[in-house]
């Protein structure tokens, strides 16, 4: 699904600012939303990403409430990049993975789980590849340098004990260069459903990697960052369900954020959870009872006083 514009939104351009005004008048408002800081930039990913359209979105409502254009976009490769901005203050507010989060040396802390990120890898149907230890000296696109993809897909080769040729390749560009039979594979670290592998599997000819053994020795190696999830053969039918490994999908702050900011944050993220799951339906996740499942990511102080005040 095409992503809205933060200036869509602000200016009730379409469905979604008609939804934004209704959710609005719901959620009350009675406070003026506090002072931004100058810039306030918040970090997305690379183009057809679930970060970029989701983080457009949510842009576009922080806008409507401070009433004018606050938010800058930056478009990045995605949780590797957005972690280095955040940290070196060049992103005021980042979409940032549990386990991208963890490895980097300087800390974050997170507003709130958002959705899980899953890592589809597929291969053509007449693959021998059954898991990722069959994939040892095959071609494979696999995201950018600086993408979660990049990240995971590099531990998940480590733990398999095995070598590949990666191919940075966006999205789109995957399933070109698969198509074209130019790699042997295309990994992609995304929510689901994603337009991608939607994309893929109505054209037939592909499968889903069963990633059981590798998704045990990721937790074994890395506890706390990756949990088990079964891609459901209603995901992407034709595809046959498939075993995957997931890491929960942070929107993710400075610790030094001021508390009334990561407050209201926090709040202007789930008042208008429906709206963002318009715009994309992983955004669908995003809901009190999981979102502050952070661990082991500790969650702001603010947000962490919003959802004790919230408890479904």
């Amino acid at each position: 699904m095409a992503g809205w514009s933060r200036r869509d939104v602000l200016r009730g351009g379409g469905l979604l600012a008609g939804t934004l005004l209704a959710g609005g008048a719901l959620t009350g408002c009675a406070a003026p939303p506090p002072r931004p800081p100058s810039p306030f930039r918040l970090a997305t990913g690379p183009e057809g990403a679930v970060y970029r359209e989701i983080g457009a979105a949510l842009a576009g409502l922080l806008d409507r409430e401070w009433g004018r254009e606050v938010v800058e976009v930056v478009h990045t490769d995605s949780a590797p990049e957005n972690v280095a901005l955040l940290t070196s203050g060049r992103a005021e507010l980042a979409f940032v993975n549990v386990d991208v989060a963890l490895a980097h040396p300087e800390p974050v802390v997170a507003l709130a789980r958002v959705f899980d990120s899953v890592l589809h890898a597929l291969v053509p149907a007449a693959s021998p590849a059954r898991d990722a230890r069959d994939l040892d000296g095959l071609t494979l696109a696999c995201g950018a340098p600086r993408s979660g993809t990049r990240f995971v897909t590099e531990r998940l080769l480590e733990v398999a004990g095995v070598r590949a040729t990666l191919r940075s390749h966006t999205q789109a560009d995957s399933v070109r260069a698969f198509r074209a039979g130019e790699v042997d594979g295309v990994l992609s670290l995304t929510g689901m459903p994603t337009p991608a592998v939607t994309e893929l599997a109505s054209s037939g000819g592909v499968r889903l990697l069963d990633l059981t053994a590798q998704v045990e020795a990721l937790i074994a190696r890395h506890p706390l960052e990756y949990v088990p999830v079964v891609v459901p053969a209603t995901m992407y039918p034709p595809l046959e369900a498939a075993p995957a490994p997931a890491v929960p999908t942070l929107l993710a702050v400075s610790p030094s954020m001021d508390d009334a900011l990561a407050h209201w944050l926090t709040d202007q993220l789930f008042a208008h959870s429906d709206e963002l799951s318009r715009v994309r339906l992983e955004a669908g996740q995003i809901n009190p009872r999981t979102g502050a499942a952070t661990t082991p990511v500790p969650l702001h102080p603010a947000a962490r006083r919003w959802f004790r005040g919230h408890k479904p």
